[in-house]
Formats: structure tokens, sequence, C-alpha cells
């Protein structure tokens, strides 16, 4: 029974590509500029750095325009989502995702912070919401790191709850043969 439960949580934990950090270039070229080789589900760190030109000369990083009012955040920011990214969607602001909100500006255009990815495992989609990307140049760099606790502690309760319902169906399947 142990050894079951055992096997089940190795098979899990080498079937899931999501556990080492995984780093990605975004484009700011296309709406859906990187997608993650591995599947994630939870909260992950994801780390963003770099700048680049939306809009043919203006410098933004992955939330703020340099220009000193961050005139268009939904359209030149960073993008997220589960599918393939399309421009000028709001809703797919990395924003929306990122727990406790926009990080605040940073001079050196670097942010870590944590992203719901949302339950179910799946790659991640990366990008620019910009309209017109032929006026665009740069990208980011982005790093995907291991998920958080909690993301370990679900997995934990998981395989927990798996084997004692398989030691319960072997214990009435004992108790019915008896």
């Amino acid at each position: 029974m142990k050894t079951a439960v055992l096997g089940l949580a190795i098979a899990l934990l080498a079937g899931a590509p999501a556990l080492a950090a995984e780093t990605l270039t975004v484009p700011f070229t296309t709406p859906d500029g990187a997608i993650s080789a591995g599947s994630y589900a939870g909260t992950v760190r994801i780390t963003v750095w770099g700048y680049g030109e939306s809009d043919a000369t203006a410098l933004n990083d992955a939330f703020y325009v340099f220009n000193g009012n961050d005139d268009d955040p939904p359209y030149y920011q960073l993008t997220f989502g589960k599918t393939a990214l399309v421009p000028l969607d709001p809703a797919q602001d990395a924003v929306n995702f990122i727990e406790g909100g926009r990080p605040t500006y940073s001079p050196n255009h670097v942010y870590s912070f944590l992203l719901d990815t949302g339950p179910t495992l799946a790659q991640l989609h990366f990008g620019v919401g910009d309209g017109i990307f032929s006026d665009n140049k740069g990208a980011f760099g982005l790093a995907i790191n291991a998920p958080e606790p909690s993301t370990w502690a679900l997995l934990f309760a998981g395989v927990t709850m798996s084997g004692a319902a398989l030691r319960m169906s072997r214990k009435k399947a004992q108790t019915a043969a008896v």
C-alpha cells in the first residue's frame, strides 16, 4: 500500500515539468510572444525584466510606459493566458492574475511577483497586448519559477487522499470477502 502511494507521488512529481525554473523571451512583435514548455497550475513566481518600444517610440517595460504618466497600460504591457493571446484584450492583462495587483514601478525594470495560473495544468502564454506590432521593438525576459508552497501542499494532499481512498477500497473488499 505504502509502495503504491509512494509510486504515485514519484510519478506525479516526475511528470510535472513545472517544478524547475524556465526562462522565456517574450518579443514585442506578436500578441502571443512566448509559450512555456512546461505545464503549470496554481501560484508560480514570475520574474520579468527588460523593455522595448511600442507605438514606434514609446519605451515601456512589463508594466509602465516611460513617458512619466503610464498613458496606455492595457495595450503595451505584459499579457498572460492559458490559451493563445490576442491583441487589445484587457482581460489578458497580466495584472488581472497577479496576487496583490500591479507591482510598484522599478527603475531597473525588473519585477518579481506571484501569478495565479488557475487550478488546471496548462502551458502558459505571455505577450504584449498591443494592436499594431509592426512598429514594436524589443522583448521581455521572463522566468517561471517552481510552484509556491501552497501548490506543493495541494499536490501532497491529493496524493494523500488518493492513498486513503485506495486503502479504504481494499479494506471494503477484504470485509466483503469475509
